[in-house]
């Protein structure tokens, strides 16, 4: 029974009221105010009945209503906070692809454009800062927007199933608190989702490799814009022209096939011997080439050689490096297929 009487307003209860309805919407506060007044009013009433003094019986009212921080949630149209418990996990899942993926995208496509867009400088310094300076900044840029993104999903997502549980228990939007029991759905085992293999490589590294294969890519033409653009070496570029054939199209086509290896092995989610083996032959024969490239063939521009600005010791270090490279990459990958394939067993 609600009371029909105007309730004295008491410093105690005008505070309460005030806690709970700053936190509602402008258009809930009236009518949920005035029916948590009547509340308190019936809740004082009953205590003064079974003896106590008012102020007594107002206190306990208002302690019995609780937090009013928490009542104002169930009076609350939405919810009070942006991503909740049900979804935190899956956020944090989307923002782990969403974040590495828009980063590499941003600053690999920046950094592609601005290594081709500043080739010709002089100052070898002042080339690189003016093309990863922004390729950084974009790179940035692309994390913060993945992030914006994952928010605004998921605080979509948590307003969206308040609206739908709200049209199916038929509850106003504002102005009532919250069921104090929703008939919850029975969980049954049909409910779990179909076993998936876990995964051993993320989006986020299939991303990087992506840009990395990119930049190998792109490395034979940077390489021959001209070096420089004043001075005696103008115009020169540092990969000597003769290399092109049939060198470079060999060396694109491996690094063509090295990146389908890498979406072939996020595609299978697991390491397996097999593509291992793959990934082997692709070592092996991207190593064969280069080799042999640095052993028979001037790669640097012979005008660089004959200014003197490169030696003899160029290819035994480049041979060295290749060879180093080829064998980490190997023992690197067949350590990661063993631990896969003997976690299986």
């Amino acid at each position: 029974m609600t009371s029909t009487a105007a309730p004295a307003a008491t410093p105690a209860t005008e505070s309460y009221l005030h806690e709970v309805s700053r936190r509602l919407p402008p258009r809930a506060r009236e009518d949920v105010t005035r029916e948590l007044r009547g509340t308190v009013a019936d809740m004082v009433d009953d205590g003064v009945a079974r003896g106590l003094a008012p102020e007594e019986a107002e206190r306990r009212a208002l302690e019995e209503l609780g937090n009013p921080a928490r009542l104002a949630e169930d009076y609350a149209p939405g919810p009070q906070h942006l991503i909740g418990p049900a979804h935190y996990q899956d956020f944090l899942q989307l923002l782990r692809i969403l974040v590495p993926v828009l980063a590499g995208v941003f600053g690999g496509l920046t950094l592609l454009g601005r290594l081709f867009g500043e080739a010709g400088r002089e100052d070898l310094v002042v080339y690189l800062v003016l093309s990863i300076e922004p390729a950084l900044g974009a790179a940035l840029q692309g994390a913060l927007m993945g992030a914006g993104i994952a928010v605004v999903v998921y605080a979509v997502v948590e307003r969206t199933e308040r609206t739908e549980r709200t049209e199916r228990t038929g509850v106003a939007d504002a102005g009532a608190p919250a069921p104090a029991t929703e008939p919850a759905r029975r969980w049954t085992i049909e409910q779990l989702p179909p076993p998936r293999p876990a995964r051993d490589t993320t989006v986020g590294e299939l991303v990087w490799s992506t840009l990395a294969l990119g930049l190998a890519f792109a490395a034979p033409f940077l390489l021959s814009r001209p070096l420089l653009r004043e001075g005696p070496l103008a115009g020169e570029p540092l990969l000597d022209p003769a290399v092109w054939t049939p060198w470079v199209p060999l060396y694109l086509g491996l690094v063509v096939l090295a990146w389908g290896w890498e979406l072939l092995r996020f595609l299978r989610r697991r390491w397996s011997w097999s593509l291992f083996a793959i990934n082997a032959v692709l070592d092996l024969a991207m190593a064969a080439l280069l080799v042999a490239v640095l052993r028979t063939e001037s790669v640097v521009n012979p005008v660089l050689r004959e200014r003197g600005w490169v030696g003899d010791e160029f290819a035994r270090i480049g041979v060295a490096a290749v060879v180093l490279i080829t064998v980490w990459d190997l023992v690197a990958t067949f350590l990661a297929c063993r631990r896969s394939v003997a976690g299986r067993r």
